[in-house]
């Protein structure tokens, strides 16, 4: 049996990107943006985005966020027609772009979801629109909007902003918050609801986690017993766009919902608190358990 810390850093690992899989998605990021300004026309350029930017993604790499910055002379129609017209659109070009059967592409909220079969990365395609000139000095200042199918609108928004908000929430934790985000983020993965669907948006539980800590935990163990602890007070209230700018993260979350949510949350975090209590009597062998009983089968030793 392994001892706690060398099983809690294997675990850690596994969640990490192989070179491979980075490899791997660099180039079919390259191939799919090749393809697609072919296609839809109008691409000015694109930025990869979201978790895989803000390197809090884990495996497997399913949604790496793809913005294509849209030139709106040539879409100029945008505002003429529901934003899921745009929507639309990509994905018929998307389809073109691959011989049948090809990968599988599905319409999202506000993108258009590519995944490659073999290597099971896949792709959010989210069609965008600088609101301010692309020479802008700041990329803080870099205000895009998107479509936003459910609402029927058009939301705006900026990923450096959000980039930024999680290098200060690292750096305040010692360069270990991304680590616990990933654990927090498989978690999330792994106790899905009754419908399959994860318990909460990945970007909100993120959005979260940057008000965890204000110094560096004493190490990860104990720094993820407090970030779901944490997690399972932040989630009973509203959580606002950390750039400011789209609606709350947890926006169409019902009361019902959030309550499950914390309920499961405050459940990890007590199971986790004797965890810790076992590793420091010296009984790594119960805390091991511990753990598993709440990261499941990717902790086992």
């Amino acid at each position: 049996m392994a001892t706690i810390t060398q099983a809690f850093h294997d675990f850690m690992l596994r969640l990490e990107l192989t070179p491979a899989e980075q490899a791997e998605a660099s180039r079919q990021h390259n191939e799919l943006r090749d393809r697609i300004r072919g296609r839809l026309g109008g691409v000015q350029r694109d930025l990869i985005v979201g978790s895989y930017a803000r390197r809090t993604a884990i495996r497997p790499l399913n949604d790496i966020d793809l913005f294509l910055v849209l030139d709106p002379q040539v879409h100029r129609d945008r505002h003429d027609k529901t934003p899921g017209h745009i929507l639309d659109r990509l994905q018929s070009a998307l389809r073109v772009c691959y011989e049948r059967p090809g990968p599988a592409i599905r319409i999202q909220g506000r993108s258009v979801n590519i995944e490659f079969s073999g290597t099971g990365i896949g792709y959010d395609l989210i069609p965008a629109f600088a609101l301010n000139s692309t020479s802008a000095a700041d990329p803080d200042d870099m205000v895009y909007e998107i479509p936003d199918r459910e609402r029927a609108a058009w939301i705006q928004t900026n990923p450096a902003r959000h980039r930024r908000r999680c290098v200060e929430a690292n750096e305040r934790a010692g360069a270990m918050l991304n680590r616990l985000i990933k654990a927090a983020k498989h978690w999330n993965r792994s106790h899905r609801e009754g419908n399959g669907d994860k318990p909460l948006r990945s970007f909100h539980l993120e959005a979260m986690c940057y008000e965890a800590f204000s110094t560096t935990p004493a190490d990860e163990r104990r720094g993820l017993h407090a970030l779901f602890g944490h997690l399972a007070s932040r989630v009973l209230t509203q959580c606002p766009d950390p750039a400011g700018l789209s609606p709350h993260l947890d926006a169409g979350i019902g009361p019902e919902h959030r309550q499950r949510v914390h309920h499961k949350l405050r459940a990890a975090e007590l199971v986790t608190r004797e965890a810790v209590r076992h590793e420091e009597r010296g009984d790594d062998a119960a805390a091991c358990r511990c753990w598993g009983a709440v990261l499941g089968e990717p902790f086992r030793s």
